[in-house]
């Protein structure tokens, strides 16, 4: 069943210690569709990602879920809406998978209960979805990297929002990896319409898996649309300062960008 769930932003304007980050920006996620923000370092993609988490509140305009705005919720309510995975979270020491997983759970945990079997059987099916059953009991600390973003994201998919924020998913993992992880994304976007939102690094990847792009340049919304519409030489140079070629992806059919770079130019 469709997730109904709209997330948008009016006129946002985010700022950290008096420096303004996002300009006034107007945005809405598609629903049931994945959405990736690109942008080179520091125009604010983080930032914005933040702010749809309500971790940073806007100097100006508002974040809203189904035009209710996100102040209006409580911690709960909203943490049953929304989940984030940001960018390299912290471990806490000696802790298990099935624990770190389990730890999804607390927004539908009252303060003297302990799980319920629907907690169990959701923790159980997070840890099924991202094939980590046989690492339950392993302490996270000891996994390698890919194991471990598919720990985070399996303690946010016990979670069981209709929206899922991530902050550069793939950042420090092999390229083996950063597919696998992307894979996954897309087939619980596609299985349970979840809305997912990722910040990513890669254009390529970024083009491959996005059903929607939104391209952000000094702080600034640009552009906006599906990853065919929106991908192009003119977009990249502008917001990256890269002169490229954009072509056809031989796999995915998705525009794939080719960096000139200036000791090949012949």
């Amino acid at each position: 069943m469709d997730n109904k769930q709209t997330l948008k932003g009016n006129n946002v304007v985010l700022s950290y210690e008096n420096r303004e980050i996002i300009h006034g920006v107007d945005i809405t996620i598609p629903p049931n569709k994945i959405s990736v923000i690109i942008g080179s370092n520091g125009c604010g993609k983080s930032t914005l990602l933040k702010s749809f988490a309500r971790l940073l509140k806007p100097v100006a305009g508002s974040i809203e879920i189904n035009d209710k705005q996100l102040k209006e919720f409580n911690s709960k309510q909203l943490a049953q809406i929304l989940g984030l995975l940001p960018q390299s979270p912290i471990v806490p020491e000696g802790i298990s998978v099935f624990d770190l997983v389990s730890r999804g759970r607390f927004p539908y945990q009252s303060f003297l209960k302990g799980m319920s079997n629907e907690d169990k059987k959701a923790v159980e099916n997070a840890l099924k979805i991202m094939d980590i059953e046989e690492i339950a009991d392993r302490n996270v600390d000891e996994l390698s990297g890919g194991q471990r973003q598919r720990v985070w994201i399996a303690m946010a998919l016990a979670q069981q929002t209709d929206i899922l924020l991530l902050d550069e998913p793939t950042t420090y993992l092999d390229i083996s990896y950063q597919i696998e992880i992307l894979d996954l994304l897309t087939d619980i976007n596609k299985k349970h319409k979840t809305t997912i939102v990722m910040v990513l690094h890669d254009i390529n990847l970024s083009a491959r898996y996005a059903d929607y792009i939104f391209a952000i340049n000094k702080g600034k919304l640009i552009c906006e649309g599906k990853p065919s519409e929106v991908i192009s030489e003119n977009l990249i140079k502008q917001v990256f300062d890269l002169d490229c070629v954009v072509i056809e992806d031989p796999i995915s059919k998705t525009p794939m960008i080719v960096p000139k770079g200036k000791h090949h130019i012949k």
